[in-house]
């Protein structure tokens, strides 16, 4: 199963003409395997945020997931599968 991963920094409302309905958008900062060699510890995907950022419709978010920080390790992170 492929996941896109991304968080919500930001959740805005444009309205660009009073007759057309207004944008609800989402700022996203993406995530992505921290190693290919290894992808993934106890069957959950590790995962590393990057610095790559996109608006996008809110309507086209699709589920909410449990993101756990690796102490101790800085920009890591674990996609966790056991709440699904």
């Amino acid at each position: 199963m492929i996941f896109n991963i991304f968080k919500v920094l930001l959740i805005a409302k444009i309205e660009i003409e009073k007759e057309k309905p207004p944008l609800n958008l989402a700022l996203i900062q993406w995530y992505d395997f921290k190693s290919q060699s290894q992808p993934y510890y106890h069957r959950c995907p590790r995962l590393q945020i990057k610095e790559l950022y996109n608006f996008i419709e809110i309507e086209a978010i699709q589920d909410i997931i449990h993101i756990i920080p690796r102490f101790k390790s800085k920009n890591e992170y674990f996609l966790n599968n056991y709440i699904f």
